[in-house]
């Protein structure tokens, strides 16, 4: 039985939890991964519950230990787990950032059914601190960044694939140079689901009445957004911010 078919529940103390052996299609890294982060929300395992040794999980996923110690450092590098060496070591649940909790949650959106409307709704509300932020902290170099990043959108707008992209590609962007490591994550792990539902097949605009995605007043929005960030004036921020959140809606 695969590990999503199987009750959720959370392991009672002294009980241990045991992997499936690992799809043979798609990747074998992936379905590992996919499995070990599935089985530690679903059963609720605390930081510091412990898995067993390398050994123990190449025999219970049916894998080689290179490819084991491939989706071992994709879990290290996500903060999912540690590894612990000398007697009684093994590998571990780890105890995850906030930053890091935040942005896995972010990413479960899909098991959830969220959708790109409702994803684009929160970073609506996000937008006056994010293009705030930008107004006040932006260099010389980030301007100089937007200005590129609005001149590739301008080019590519009247295409509506390449249009959207390039426009998501523009508010990451400004959303970097936020100082505010919160507000930073939330914002671009929100544009990062967008841009996966978007690649993996979901309609490329949004299905919002008289929205229009290659309008030319979508287009000189964007260009007032930039031309606030650049000046450091926050009505003019306000301003564009109230535009760009309330045209076509």
């Amino acid at each position: 039985m695969a590990a999503a078919e199987k009750a959720v529940r959370p392991v009672a103390e002294g009980r241990s939890v045991t992997f499936d052996r690992a799809r043979s299609t798609g990747s074998v890294v992936d379905s590992v991964v996919e499995q070990v982060e599935r089985t530690i929300a679903e059963r609720r395992l605390p930081a510091g519950y412990r898995f067993g040794t390398k050994q123990d999980l190449c025999e219970q996923f049916g894998i080689a230990p290179a490819t084991l110690g491939e989706a071992l450092r994709v879990l290290r590098g996500r903060g999912v787990i540690e590894a612990r060496p000398g007697p009684g070591g093994g590998l571990f649940v780890t105890e995850r950032s906030p930053l890091l909790r935040l942005a896995h949650n972010v990413m479960q959106l899909r098991e959830q059914g969220a959708t790109v409307n409702q994803v684009v709704a929160v970073l609506d509300a996000l937008d006056e601190s994010v293009i705030s932020d930008a107004a006040r902290y932006r260099s010389k170099d980030d301007l100089g960044d937007l200005d590129a990043l609005m001149g590739e959108v301008a080019d590519v707008w009247h295409v509506p694939a390449e249009g959207l992209h390039a426009n998501w590609r523009l508010h990451r962007r400004i959303a970097e140079i936020s100082p505010n490591p919160v507000l930073r994550a939330f914002y671009l792990n929100l544009v990062d689901y967008i841009e996966s539902e978007l690649a993996g097949g979901q309609a490329a605009t949004m299905d919002v009445p008289g929205f229009e995605a290659a309008s030319e007043d979508r287009l000189d929005m964007h260009r007032a957004i930039v031309e606030a960030i650049r000046s450091g004036d926050q009505d003019e921020v306000r301003a564009a911010v109230l535009r760009h959140r309330t045209l076509g809606r």
